[in-house]
């Protein structure tokens, strides 16, 4: 009995994701060819159905990407991502961390994909839900604000930066 208890408990902590820890990896993976490999290695075999994580998922395959050498590898990982952020707002359509998520994808990403057109969107609904957020969410979006280029002043007042 202890056997199959123990073989559970591995089968159940193999699969579980933490949320922190993907939270702090994404944040980091811009500046970091290690780190977005490391959020990528947690994320890219998860197929459990939370919007959030797929979400998350699809923004490791866009940072991955980056650091990939052909250009039609390149292409499919950030079609693959683009698709998973997407499929993860429409089963999540308010939630405002998934569109944090792909407000990041959107600005970082480059001007020829023409994968821009939520920005302000998404951007309008971060800031007018940003009060009802968890401390965790709200700390995030107030160190994207600070680094962003599409928030405004107003905008990071109104966030309380």
């Amino acid at each position: 009995m202890k056997t199959v208890l123990l073989v559970f408990l591995i089968m159940v902590s193999r699969g579980a994701v933490d949320l922190t820890s993907v939270r702090k990896n994404f944040e980091e993976a811009k500046d970091s060819k290690a780190v977005t490999e490391k959020l990528y290695t947690m994320l890219c075999n998860y197929r459990e159905d939370d919007p959030l994580l797929i979400g998350y998922k699809g923004a490791s395959f866009t940072l991955k990407a980056r650091y990939e050498q052909g250009r039609s590898e390149k292409r499919e990982m950030v079609a693959q991502g683009i698709k998973t952020v997407e499929g993860a707002i429409k089963l999540a359509p308010k939630n405002i961390e998934l569109r944090l998520i792909r407000l990041a994808v959107q600005e970082n990403s480059p001007k020829i994909l023409k994968y821009k057109m939520n920005m302000q969107e998404d951007k309008q609904l971060i800031v007018a839900n940003f009060a009802a957020q968890p401390a965790e969410v709200k700390s995030m979006i107030k160190r994207y604000a600070k680094q962003s280029a599409f928030f405004t002043a107003e905008d990071a007042k109104k966030i309380g930066n």
